[in-house]
């Protein structure tokens, strides 16, 4: 990857992190990270946390898939310590080209209850839960260690998202921007599947209606949502109705 390829890339994880707190996913906690095409290193957020709406491109770090940091400039800085979740996710899943660890309140709460998030509405959006998020619950701890990481990456054979028991979220994608919408989509829908279970039976969108989305999704298209309108709230943040994010 070029130069220009790489600071684009580093912009891209910078304006995960800011929809992400802009979206009620985060505050501080959780991280976005890429991997860098052909290289066994990636892009992630340093620690100390700091607010995720105030995350530039410069704040980002390299590291390997060994946790060494290989690009940090001159700066005195120190690894976040969930790291092995994406060295290990990107070590076993080639296909893999961002991972996204949030404390997402909804999607969360469905994973604590051990209940199922439905593909409710919107294909576009309800791809993100196609395949039924996997459960990682052997340890109710930090995933700190590279046993742990390993764990998460093997439960997360076909699949794209991970409830981590009593914590939060984990998913992938194919790039950053397909990895963060299905972040905001998979809270949005598991919200809404608590809410429609509340009065009803709500039933998922079949796998036909789904399937030309989960193809775009397959070839690592980007939505449009994301030029015509993510993008467009990250530069306005004032227009996004705001909302509280437990962590």
């Amino acid at each position: 990857m070029n130069d220009d390829g790489l600071a684009a890339l580093r912009e891209t994880v910078a304006i995960s992190h800011r929809l992400l707190y802009l979206t009620g996913l985060g505050t501080t906690r959780g991280h976005t990270s890429a991997r860098i095409p052909d290289t066994d290193t990636f892009i992630i957020k340093p620690w100390p946390h700091i607010q995720m709406h105030r995350v530039r491109a410069e704040d980002l770090i390299v590291m390997d898939l060994d946790g060494n940091i290989v690009g940090a400039g001159d700066r005195q800085i120190t690894k976040v310590s969930e790291w092995p979740i994406h060295a290990e996710i990107y070590r076993t899943h080639d296909d893999v080209g961002s991972i996204i660890h949030t404390h997402q309140k909804w999607a969360t709460m469905m994973g604590l209850a051990g209940a199922t998030i439905l593909p409710l509405l919107d294909p576009e959006l309800a791809t993100a839960v196609a395949h039924e998020p996997v459960m990682y619950d052997d340890d109710k701890a930090l995933i700190r260690s590279v046993e742990q990481g390993r764990e998460v990456a093997e439960r997360m054979q076909g699949a794209n998202a991970c409830h981590l028991q009593n914590h939060g979220m984990v998913f992938t994608g194919p790039n950053v921007e397909t990895a963060t919408i299905d972040a905001i989509a998979t809270e949005h829908l598991a919200e809404m599947t608590w809410h429609a279970k509340l009065i009803g039976t709500p039933e998922a969108m079949s796998s036909l209606v789904l399937e030309p989305a989960l193809a775009r999704r397959s070839r690592g298209e980007v939505s449009e949502a994301w030029e015509h309108y993510w993008k467009w709230v990250d530069a306005n943040p004032e227009s996004l109705r705001p909302r509280s994010a437990d962590i």
